[in-house]
């Protein structure tokens, strides 16, 4: 929209339209736009803010050294435009001193939604990793439920081998208490010929992370059932192009990042609403945030339009994490928004160097 107008009102915005229709308030504090281009606050809906760069790292941090390792990410976000992060797997003490520290204003930065600790079975995709608890059966997983339910946390995450029993169970649980759930879909943990990512979606899981091995016929089941999907996808190329990748899985399973990639496609093909998110973990963490929008540009590529890819970190992003009032611009929604210099359907490059952020109606200039 050209002449566009955006009132705030504290965390809120109160109106949108062209400077015809919107009446601005006389004593309001008015910033310039004019000739840049105002989009929402993006959303990170895959992250592990603690994750170690390094075994040493893995031996020597402690949970303060972890909460400002996951702040300094967080910050780095907020300078690029990215409003709001969803952490899927970290220890319970950084993520609870860190929602704790935004809500009482000691920090301010972008919005945090964390899991807690990862669940997953003993001997399961991240076992014995810090930030993971280790569950075997489904009244194991209900308690694990409810004790990141406890702990503050009101999203939670399954990773396998999970049986199907226990996804149904923490998904019930879930359901009780009120929590938003989602669910690491197979790949190196996946059984044969069993796959993860169809037990999970059998069970009722409402969002699936990876673009992992699948047949076809689950693909047409996310899809009948309105399930979400997170593809990160940037950090499978980056995996692929470092050799990280089990040989196993190349030689044995067939995997290349082909599969990934024809997975996205007929994922869109079928209508599947999916998100931004980036998984960096390890020394790929020293590629964050850049990876967000290498995210973006990597949908593009694969046939999903500039507008898609943006849809994708604000309203897709909004939706899966069930935030309704966040991911457009509109009335009574969060004020989480960006300024660009330039047009991002034009070119994705615009993305990442806002000239301002805003998350809650507070402003944030960039550097």
């Amino acid at each position: 929209m050209n002449d566009a107008v955006v009132v705030i009102a504290g965390a809120k915005i109160v109106e949108v339209g062209s400077t015809k229709e919107v009446q601005i308030p006389a004593d309001a504090r008015v910033l310039d736009t004019r000739g840049k281009w105002i989009l929402p606050g993006f959303i990170d809906l895959h992250a592990h803010l603690t994750c170690p760069e390094n075994a040493e790292q893995q031996r020597s941090h402690t949970d303060s050294l972890l909460t400002l390792r996951a702040l300094r990410f967080m910050n780095q976000l907020l300078r690029c435009g990215v409003t709001s992060v969803r952490d899927v797997g970290s220890p319970i003490e950084p993520m609870r001193a860190l929602t704790a520290a935004r809500s009482l204003g000691y920090t301010d930065t972008v919005r945090l939604f964390s899991c807690g600790p990862l669940l997953t079975v003993s001997g399961g995709h991240g076992a014995g990793t810090d930030g993971t608890l280790e569950v075997d059966g489904p009244w194991a997983f209900r308690r694990a439920v409810r004790r990141v339910y406890r702990a503050g946390f009101r999203h939670v995450k399954l990773s396998p081998t999970y049986t199907r029993e226990e996804v149904e169970a923490a998904l019930d649980e879930a359901s009780t208490l009120g929590m938003s759930v989602t669910v690491h879909g197979g790949g190196v943990s996946d059984t044969t010929p069993t796959s993860m990512t169809r037990i999970a979606v059998e069970a009722g899981a409402p969002c699936i992370e990876h673009l992992n091995q699948m047949d076809e016929e689950v693909l047409d089941l996310i899809a009948e059932r309105g399930v979400h999907v997170v593809p990160t996808l940037a950090i499978y190329r980056a995996l692929y192009e470092g050799d990280f990748i089990p040989r196993r899985m190349i030689e044995e399973r067939n995997w290349c990042l082909e599969m990934h990639e024809d997975l996205f496609r007929m994922a869109r093909a079928r209508g599947i609403l999916m998100g931004i998110g980036v998984d960096a973990v390890g020394e790929f963490t020293r590629q964050y945030p850049a990876l967000y929008f290498d995210e973006m540009k990597y949908h593009v590529q694969l046939g999903a339009t500039k507008m898609e890819a943006i849809v994708a970190a604000t309203r897709n992003g909004a939706i899966i994490l069930d935030r309704c009032d966040l991911g457009t611009l509109e009335p009574n929604k969060g004020a989480d928004l960006q300024v660009l210099g330039s047009n991002p359907l034009d070119s994705l490059d615009a993305l990442g160097s806002p000239e301002a952020v805003m998350v809650e109606g507070n402003m944030h200039r960039s550097a």
